[in-house]
């Protein structure tokens, strides 16, 4: 009896631990939802993505960080409060990329879109005029004006370093979502689109096996491995 009541006190202790938030992801300039967006948390590294409606919901807790990306988007950072996690639905905005770079000569075969877009998201994180030191922006793109404030990053150089790592993991997470894309999944596969959504967040490469297998050939041989488990469950 006492092995039950214990038991049962582990699940309630982890049901009431098991939060979370609800939102739908837009285009800031149209309104539009956006598709396969990727929401990560970056405290528990778990990845979900948003369905052809915008909407996801992503497990989370107050204090951790989820970041929001969409190819060819800035990306968002919210902190999560406890506020948040009580609302039913939240709408976060996420701004187009300009690929405005007025210091650069940009030739398109010698950038790639990814690395334009990262070009133009270290601009926006740090700021321009040094790499590491001026952050030029304290309100998330989010619609619901909720953003990780950097201001709070830079108090200390060990702040700073904090930033600087946060701002390395999700872009790591960002290259991923570069190579790891639903239209590749597509050309390759003949899965509908809810079963695509559901591969890619089953079967989400990491970071370090994709800068070592740099190739869409090594993508296509992941992708037909991971497939055939997918098919068998």
């Amino acid at each position: 009896m006492k092995h039950f009541l214990l038991l049962s006190f582990i699940i309630l202790t982890l049901s009431s631990n098991a939060q979370f938030i609800n939102g739908i992801i837009k285009d800031s300039a149209t309104n539009q939802p956006i598709t396969f967006a990727f929401v990560t948390n970056i405290n528990t590294n778990k990845t979900t993505l948003s369905n052809k409606t915008g909407y996801f919901s992503v497990n989370t807790k107050p204090t951790e960080i989820i970041s929001i990306a969409a190819v060819g988007y800035a990306f968002d950072t919210i902190h999560i409060t406890t506020e948040m996690l009580n609302k039913k639905e939240i709408v976060f905005l996420l701004n187009p990329l300009s690929h405005t770079l007025p210091s650069i000569i940009v030739k398109s075969n010698i950038y790639t879109i990814y690395q334009l877009d990262s070009m133009e998201r270290r601009k926006a994180f740090f700021g321009t005029r040094n790499q590491h030191t001026q952050p030029v922006f304290s309100i998330a793109n989010s619609g619901a004006g909720i953003g990780l404030n950097l201001d709070h990053f830079y108090k200390t150089d060990r702040d700073k370093r904090k930033a600087i790592n946060l701002f390395t993991q999700i872009e790591n997470e960002q290259y991923i979502n570069y190579r790891f894309t639903p239209q590749l999944i597509l050309k390759y596969t003949s899965l509908s689109a809810d079963s695509t959504l559901l591969f890619m967040q089953q079967y989400r490469p990491a970071y370090k096996w994709l800068r070592k297998y740099t190739t869409e050939e090594d993508m296509l041989y992941y992708i037909n491995d991971k497939l055939k488990l997918f098919l068998k469950k």
